[in-house]
């Protein structure tokens, strides 16, 4: 395989075989993270049923926390497909472990895109400011039981950053809510406070997540587009689930999200 397009065709094989992810990237390719952005895209009309249409972002490997986890030093991303958006502001989003190799979630505050963004770099503030709404969700994440030590963040990001949806909690307005920095996420697991963490680990601030997000993307040539949802990072480490467990995730100043797992 030495072009990104064989290289998505094998990951996309896969997925649709629900296959354990083995796959090394090509030859020379281990570092390139234009490869691994080119194999994405090449990725993303191959992944079968399901809306295609990209309805948001999602920002990966933001914290020291999760780049431990995963071995790499700097965030990626992935795209938010419209068939795999959980609606769950008024009640826990039922979702099916089985559906997946191996599902995991990770807890994350989610913004709302309301005004186009101008071309080149913005500051968090800046970002900020494009942004009409937001809540806590999961980003749910299929790592496909993969090895983690053969990882690499080109080859995460070939993946799609592992993205297999997100659950939108209730929504506020953005504006209400003020910074981002700072605010405590409690993460619990049928009850019991599995973890906590700070959103300030996620960049300094999720609104730096936005902005570094904006400017990459419009690097792609794919800017962020108004109605697009972004994921900014998680505040505590992925958590993998199991049928019959029920998970909630708090962000002070914002309702928790609730996830059903069946």
């Amino acid at each position: 395989m030495s072009d990104a397009q064989d290289f998505a065709k094998a990951i996309a094989e896969r997925h649709r075989n629900r296959e354990r992810f083995t796959l090394d990237m090509p030859e020379g390719r281990a570092g390139d993270l234009t490869f691994g952005y080119a194999a994405q895209a090449a990725l993303l009309p191959l992944l079968g049923a399901g809306g295609l249409e990209i309805v948001g972002w999602k920002i990966g490997l933001t914290t020291p926390r999760m780049q431990q986890m995963c071995g790499v030093n700097e965030p990626i991303v992935g795209a938010v497909l419209a068939g795999r958006v959980h609606d769950a502001a008024s009640g826990p989003a039922r979702v099916a472990v089985g559906d997946y190799v191996r599902l995991g979630v990770e807890s994350e505050i989610a913004l709302r895109i309301a005004r186009p963004f101008p071309g080149g770099e913005v500051t968090p503030a800046e970002a900020l400011a494009h942004v009409d709404l937001a809540c806590a969700a999961f980003e749910l994440v299929d790592d496909s039981a993969a090895d983690y030590a053969r990882l690499s963040a080109a080859t995460l990001v070939a993946d799609n950053a592992w993205n297999a949806g997100l659950v939108l909690g209730p929504p506020i307005a953005a504006a209400a809510l003020g910074g981002l920095a700072g605010r405590k996420g409690v993460l619990t697991r049928d009850g019991v406070v599995v973890d906590e963490g700070s959103s300030s680990d996620v960049l300094g601030d999720p609104a730096a997540a936005l902005a570094w997000v904006t400017g990459h993307l419009a690097r792609q040539g794919q800017p962020l587009q108004v109605g697009q949802w972004v994921s900014t990072g998680s505040i505590v480490p992925t958590r993998f689930v199991a049928p019959g467990q029920a998970w909630r995730f708090e962000v002070e100043g914002l309702a928790p999200v609730e996830l059903s797992l069946v």
